[in-house]
C-alpha cells in the first residue's frame, strides 16, 4: 500500500473528513467501525480531526475562530492538480475543513483573512484568491495586501510602521497584518464570544479541522497561545513521503537531526521561557485574541524569526505557563517549497545566530545570561561557518538515541568546533 498523503488529491482530502465523521460518531455512540481500507496517513489525520471537533463541541460556549495565512507565489497551489502539478485547491479545501469542524455547532463561527506578501505572480496570489472568493460566494473569507497596509490604504496596523516595502517581509509581516485585521474585524461579535485567532501555512500541511484542539486550551482559560507540534511529544504525527511517523522516528530518523537538536539546545538555554517548545516554527498556532492584541505593537521582526519574537513577548507578558503545546498531524509538503540542505551550512548557522540576536534584543535586557548560558553565548559569538560545520560533524560522531533532552558541555562544543 502507498502510505504517502497526497495533498493534491481532492478525493483523498475529502476522505479525511468523511472518515473523521465516522470516528466522531464512534466517539458519541461507542460503536467502532472498521476503517482498515484507508491509508495510515488518512486515518491519522481523520482521528485528529474527530478529536478536535469533540473538544470544540465540549467547550459549550460562543466561539469565533479566525484563520490567517500569508501568500507569496501561491497561485500554483491555489489551483487544482488538473491545472497545476502542485495544485492543492487549498482555498476551497480549507473552507471545507472549517465548515466540517463547525457544522452543527450553532455557537461557533469562523472567518479567514489571507494576506498577500508582495506576491510577484501575475495575476498575483491576492488576485487569484479574490476570484475564487467571488466565484464561490464566500462571505467570511477575504484577502488583504501587505502593500496596502504599508502605504496606508489597507487595514491600520501600527506594529508594521517600520516597514517601507513588502521586500522587508518574509511572511512575518503578512502574518502580523492578518492577525491584526482579524482581531479588529471581530469586534462585532457578541460580548460573551471568545475569539481565537490562528495562523497557518497556505498549503494543506496542517488540516484546519484540527483547530478545535488548538482552541480548547484557550477556551479553558489556561493558555494564551497554543502551538501545534509536528514532532517531539506524544501524539504528534509527522507524515513523510513514506507515511506517518511518531517519535523517536520523527526526529530520530532525520538526516539533519543534530542540526535540529543543537538549535533547540541553544534556544532552550538562551530563551528559557520557550525551553518547553520543541517545534517553534510549525505553521499552526492559535491565540486568545484579546491577549494577543496588546502584544502585536511590540513586534519588530517580520522575517522567519517573527514566530519566536512573538512567543517571547507573550511569555514575558503572561508567563511561561501561558504558552501551551499541542500535538498535531502534519504532512510534509515539499512541493514548490525551498528547504535548507540537510548538511550543515550557512543557512543553518544563520538560524543559530538569529536565536542569539533574539536573546540579545529581548531576553538579555530583562534577564542577562549567566553561568552555562553565558558560556554558550560567548562560544556562539566566536563561531564561524567552518567551526559550525566541524561542530555538527563532531556531534554526529557522538550521536546516541537521546533527542530533545540532549545537552552538551560548552567545553565539549569548543573542542569539536
Amino acid at each position: 500500500m502507498n502510505n504517502a498523503r497526497d495533498l493534491t488529491d481532492d478525493i483523498e482530502n475529502q476522505a479525511v473528513l468523511d472518515l473523521a465523521t465516522r470516528y466522531a460518531d464512534d466517539h458519541d455512540t461507542g460503536d467502532h467501525h472498521d476503517t482498515g481500507d484507508h491509508r495510515p496517513a488518512v486515518a491519522a489525520e481523520a482521528r485528529a480531526a474527530a478529536l478536535s471537533r469533540h473538544r470544540l463541541a465540549a467547550a459549550n460556549q460562543p466561539v469565533h475562530l479566525s484563520v490567517v495565512w500569508a501568500m507569496y507565489g501561491e497561485t500554483g497551489r491555489m489551483a487544482n492538480r488538473r491545472e497545476h502539478p502542485h495544485g492543492e485547491d487549498f482555498v476551497r479545501a480549507k473552507v471545507r475543513q472549517l465548515d466540517w469542524l463547525t457544522a452543527g455547532l450553532d455557537d461557533v463561527t469562523w472567518d479567514i483573512v489571507a494576506c498577500d506578501d508582495g506576491c510577484p505572480d501575475r495575476p498575483s496570489s491576492a488576485d487569484v484568491m479574490t476570484g475564487i472568493i467571488a466565484e464561490q460566494g464566500y462571505r467570511n473569507v477575504r484577502v488583504i495586501r501587505l502593500a496596502d497596509v504599508i502605504d496606508g490604504t489597507g487595514p491600520s496596523t501600527t506594529h508594521l510602521r517600520t516597514l517601507t516595502s513588502t521586500d522587508q517581509s518574509r511572511k512575518g509581516g503578512s502574518i502580523l497584518a492578518g492577525l491584526a485585521a482579524a482581531i479588529d474585524t471581530a469586534v462585532d461579535q457578541p460580548r460573551d464570544t471568545r475569539h481565537v485567532v490562528c495562523y497557518t501555512d497556505a498549503d494543506l500541511s496542517a488540516n484546519l479541522a484540527q483547530l478545535g484542539s488548538l482552541a480548547a486550551p484557550v477556551l479553558d482559560k489556561d493558555a494564551t497561545a497554543v502551538l501545534g507540534q509536528r514532532y517531539g511529544m506524544p501524539g504528534a504525527v509527522l507524515v513523510k513521503a513514506d507515511g506517518p511517523v511518531e517519535e523517536p522516528h520523527s526526529t530520530g530518523d532525520k538526516p539533519d537531526k543534530l542540526i535540529i537538536l543543537f538549535r533547540h539546545f541553544v534556544r532552550a538555554l538562551l530563551i528559557p521561557d520557550l525551553a518547553h517548545v520543541l517545534d517553534t516554527q510549525a505553521g499552526f498556532k492559535a491565540f486568545d485574541a484579546a491577549a494577543l492584541r496588546p502584544v502585536l505593537p511590540e513586534m519588530t521582526s517580520f522575517d522567519e524569526t517573527f514566530d519566536v519574537e512573538l512567543l517571547i513577548h507573550l511569555a514575558q507578558r503572561y508567563g511561561r505557563a501561558a504558552i501551551a503545546v499541542q500535538p498535531i498531524v502534519f504532512t510534509e509538503d515539499f512541493a514548490a517549497t525551498n528547504f535548507p540542505s540537510i548538511d550543515p551550512g550557512a543557512r543553518h548557522l544563520a538560524m543559530v545566530r538569529q536565536v542569539v540576536d533574539l536573546h540579545d534584543r529581548f531576553v538579555a535586557p530583562v534577564a542577562p545570561a549567566t553561568g552555562e548560558a553565558a558560556d554558550l553565548l560567548g562560544f556562539l559569538r566566536d563561531l564561524d561557518l567552518n567551526g559550525y560545520v566541524r561542530l555538527i560533524q563532531g556531534l554526529r560522531t557522538l550521536d546516541d538515541d537521546s533527542l530533545f533532552d540532549r545537552r552538551w558541555p560548552v567545553a565539549e562544543l569548543r573542542r569539536l568546533a
